[in-house]
């Protein structure tokens, strides 16, 4: 006797082309990187500045006229951390010889302290080390500046994106008014990764304002650059406020010593603690909805795509496939896997 669902796949193989078409769409996707990160940074952008067209419209301020606002406010505020940052990476990358010659003086001094073997000196191997991250940082900061084609479409994409944000959001809702549970989904799915990326910026903001004020009192060179990689690096989970520390540590290291360099590394540690851990969860309230398992797995796998755009933009994006995922009957169940651990 046949059953009434042998018409349907088993479940290994439902996971079998569940797995496959997975592998055909991060290949797809690594291929059209060049274009979709743009895209992918524009939308998230316009979430940022999309609900202060909405407050200035509550204000009693004609739709028009708010759209020109916001999307001049974000002109200015590309313009003036472009000018800010362009300008200290190209006097860091003129001052990266006089950095390189006074890390190798420094570390010249310490290696008579540090035991050494016949073929191994610590020395020279935290000597090489130096030298490398200096170069990289050099070379990180200038592929930035070279960018300027991708933010410039950016830049457009988002004052685009803004000015229909309004019609958009009504035509959504015209559409799926017949369905209402539908558009409760659109709108749940909107509304979290709107608050994520909101909040996420806020915190970030905390974050990065504290890590510059901190080094512009200590007299660290570049502290306003330092600041903003803070701030910028905030959005990768986990290691992006490492990464974002290495590169003062270093200044500090050559302007202040090891000591000098350590309690200065302590200090924005702490304010990273703080936000990370005090402010965000309170603004957040619930939090990402994610496990911490997935959140550094996605990392991973956007890093493996989009590079590091992808790890900047993974925890939004993982969001946005989890309320995907968990809004069909089919899929609820990977949405559910993919979710934080409900405490009992």
């Amino acid at each position: 006797m046949r059953s009434q669902h042998s018409g349907t796949f088993s479940v290994p193989v439902r996971l079998l082309f569940i797995g496959v078409a997975a592998v055909f769409l991060t290949l797809g996707l690594r291929a059209l990187a060049s274009i979709l990160i743009p895209i992918l940074f524009s939308l998230f952008a316009t979430l940022i500045f999309a609900p202060l067209i909405h407050i200035l419209q509550k204000r009693g301020i004609h739709p028009a006229v708010s759209v020109s606002l916001v999307i001049l406010l974000f002109l200015l505020i590309m313009a003036g951390i472009g000018l800010i940052v362009v300008s200290a990476i190209l006097q860091f990358n003129e001052m990266i010889p006089g950095y390189q010659s006074q890390f190798i003086d420094m570390t010249d001094s310490f290696t008579p302290y540090i035991a050494s073997m016949e073929s191994f000196s610590p020395g020279s191997v935290i000597r090489d080390i130096g030298l490398f991250l200096l170069a990289s940082m050099a070379a990180i900061f200038m592929g930035a500046v070279n960018a300027v084609t991708t933010i410039g479409l950016i830049i457009i994409t988002t004052a685009f994106l803004l000015i229909d944000a309004v019609g958009i959001s009504r035509r959504v809702e015209r559409e799926v008014e017949e369905h209402f549970v539908l558009a409760v989904k659109i709108r749940s799915l909107g509304l979290q990764v709107i608050d994520y990326v909101v909040i996420r910026t806020e915190t970030n903001l905390v974050m990065g304002a504290g890590t510059a004020i901190v080094l512009l009192i200590a007299g660290v060179d570049f502290a306003i650059l330092w600041g903003f990689l803070a701030f910028l690096l905030g959005y990768i989970p986990y290691i992006g406020i490492m990464i974002a520390i290495i590169p003062p540590a270093i200044i500090a290291f050559l302007q202040y010593g090891p000591l000098g360099a350590l309690i200065i590394v302590v200090v924005i540690l702490i304010i990273n603690v703080l936000s990370d851990n005090v402010l965000f969860p309170s603004l957040a309230g619930r939090g990402l909805e994610l496990s911490p398992s997935v959140v550094f797995l996605s990392l991973a796998y956007w890093g493996f795509v989009f590079g590091p755009a992808g790890a900047i933009l993974s925890t939004p994006l993982t969001m946005v496939i989890r309320i995907i995922l968990a809004s069909s009957e089919e899929t609820h169940w990977i949405g559910e896997l993919l979710g934080e651990t409900k405490k009992r």
